[in-house]
């Protein structure tokens, strides 16, 4: 077995996002202008806003929840997976609920949703828990649908700023705790449910900052303590789940447990939630670099650079009113990728019973085994009438989990428009590993091996398999092109094109545009223009997993890989993503009638 998948399932398995038919996708578009809120009760922004905020972690789906974990807010590598509880302390807690059985039912949420610069101070406290503070009603409102759709049994509030948001909740639905945030087992817990117990836990990231790690571990073996005496005296009340097994009857043992890969979206670096921090943030919060296992943090001891500022543009970024770039869509909430079929999703994988990918190290790639096979597709292949097969282009692929996001992909978008192709495509990589700048030959000599043609034509069989089959193929790129003259494809017509990195590339989309008119497909819509001019287009929210930030598949490329500065050869362990600058440029937006109505009972 991978050694990166070492008790986190396979990455088949996978959260598709929030349930489409709850109010979970509604609740969490209604996010709260926490950037002016600040602004004006605090007088600055505290609130880390660039990379957008990360909502939860777990099930959402209707009783599916037993444990519901409540901390304060993320970090840069929250920010990277788009889902709660992912770094040093999200890998802390999933040992916690080992030891108690609980594998699967549990929820992690926030007492916010953005990150805050510094610690949780008195200043943040209207914001944070006054019951007029609009950040505390969303929050209720997400912890209360919570009671709505499952029968809970246990909360744990991890840090101070959890147990205070513990505290407000229990007092908002009319209950006491009397103890108030320093004890809240003594909350009275049955105002969230007949079967719900309460326990604190001091924040493990508290050693960082200067805290005994001591009392950290005897604080997590006195909540254990007491939770198998609330188990004992009622065996029913927290029975582990069917894949898990109390590990209680010996000392609690203070440990790291990697995320299960069902917790994150389809495509995910496995990197992330590996049992630590991957990942830290760089040029003033316009970057999160992304470290390997062969890495270190913050590369320490390691010098490096990134090629360009990665300013983008504006370009081809076309937002609803509405949305801002720099959270997930607000108008059209309900539009994101929940990933591919099951058995494409191990197809993908190269988990197909006799169908595995070679080993590209042994084959002379440098890509790390660590950063996974996420980001070989995009699209709908279930009901593609245009397949793509398309060259690595940029490395923006490994932060969305999606084949072609940066700049070619954004061109193709408009392309694939020109033809009358709006949603009825697929995307296939080349290659589920990072293959730029690699030696041509060894990039051929991977695609040719014969398990890499298997995969490969088991993807292209199965989605050709369809009553209504692909009706056009598109190579996309030197190794596409290669690769699609290698495959059974019947009668499939094939357009070979320039990858957007090739001279000439315009001048070529252009030919072959002229060429696809007079093929026989079936766009999307009556009279397609059939003329490109270069411009750039926007990946679609539908092509991209839930909790996707506006800005990321615009303005061009958005990620980079490092170069070792003393030697200059490209580092396969370093990997950068950077907000546009026209982005993290933007002020605040101003605050609804009723936020302002708010805060103006602010202290």
């Amino acid at each position: 077995m991978n050694p990166y998948w070492k008790d986190r399932g396979v990455p088949w398995e996978y959260d598709p996002g929030p349930p489409k038919n709850r109010k979970w996708p509604r609740f969490f578009s209604e996010t709260p202008n926490y950037r002016q809120l600040s602004k004006v009760v605090l007088g600055e922004e505290r609130f880390r806003w660039h990379f957008g905020p990360m909502f939860y972690r777990g099930r959402l789906q209707d009783n599916a929840v037993k444990v519901l974990i409540i901390g304060q807010e993320g970090a840069q590598d929250e920010s990277l997976a788009h889902r709660a509880f992912t770094g040093g302390t999200g890998s802390r807690m999933q040992h916690f609920l080992n030891v108690l059985g609980i594998t699967r039912s549990y929820l992690f949420l926030n007492t916010f949703v953005y990150p805050i610069f510094g610690q949780y101070d008195a200043p943040l406290r209207w914001l944070a828990q006054h019951l007029d503070s609009p950040i505390v009603q969303h929050r209720h409102e997400l912890f209360n649908y919570v009671l709505e759709r499952n029968d809970l049994h246990l909360v744990v509030a991890v840090g101070n700023a959890a147990k205070e948001s513990v505290v407000t909740w229990v007092a908002s639905r009319g209950g006491s705790c009397p103890a108030g945030s320093s004890d809240v087992s003594q909350c009275t817990a049955d105002v969230l449910g007949p079967n719900t117990r309460i326990v604190g836990l001091m924040h493990p990231g508290g050693a960082g900052q200067g805290g005994s790690v001591a009392a950290i571990v005897a604080d997590f073996r006195r909540a254990i303590d007491r939770i198998k005496q609330w188990a004992i005296d009622d065996p029913n009340w927290l029975p582990p789940d069917p894949d898990g097994g109390r590990q209680w009857d010996q000392p609690y043992r203070y440990r790291s447990a990697p995320i299960p890969f069902r917790d994150f979206a389809y495509g995910v670096p496995w990197r992330l939630g590996y049992g630590t921090t991957t990942s830290n943030r760089r040029d003033g919060q316009r970057s999160i670099q992304l470290f390997s296992a062969g890495g270190v943090y913050n590369n320490r001891g390691v010098s490096l650079r990134y090629p360009g500022s990665a300013d983008g543009s504006p370009e081809g970024y076309a937002a609803q009113p509405g949305d801002l770039p720099y959270e997930p869509p607000r108008v059209a909430y309900r539009e994101y990728d929940r990933g591919p079929s099951p058995g494409m999703a191990r197809l993908f994988m190269g988990g197909s019973a006799g169908l595995s990918w070679p080993d590209f190290e042994a084959l002379g790639l440098r890509a790390h085994a660590s950063v996974g096979y996420g980001p070989i597709y995009r699209g709908r292949p279930e009901q593609a009438r245009i397949l793509i097969l398309a060259d690595q282009q940029s490395h923006d692929d490994l932060f969305t989990g999606r084949a072609l996001t940066g700049e070619c992909g954004q061109r193709l978008q408009a392309y694939l428009a020109a033809m009358g192709i709006y949603t009825c495509y697929a995307v296939i990589r080349v290659l589920p590993v990072d293959t730029l700048g690699e030696d041509k030959v060894v990039v051929a000599t991977a695609i040719n091996h014969p398990q890499t043609q298997a995969v490969y034509q088991a993807i292209v069989d199965r989605i050709r398999a369809r009553r209504e089959a692909p009706q056009l193929l598109l190579a996309l790129g030197p190794h596409a092109r290669n690769l699609a003259t290698q495959l059974n494809l019947d009668s499939l017509p094939i357009v070979p094109l320039k990858a957007w990195s090739e001279a000439g590339v315009l001048a070529d989309w252009q030919t072959q545009l002229a060429v696809i008119g007079h093929l026989d497909y079936q766009p999307e819509v009556e009279h397609p223009s059939y003329t490109y001019n270069g411009e750039r287009g926007q990946i679609p929210s539908f092509d991209l997993p839930y909790g996707t930030l506006c800005w990321q598949g615009t303005s061009g490329d958005r990620a980079q890989r490092a170069i070792m500065s003393q030697s200059a050869i490209d580092s396969f362990d370093y990997y950068k993503l950077t907000m546009p600058r026209w982005a993290s440029q933007l002020a605040p937006v101003p605050l609804s009638p009723q936020e302002e109505t708010a805060v103006s009972r602010a202290p």
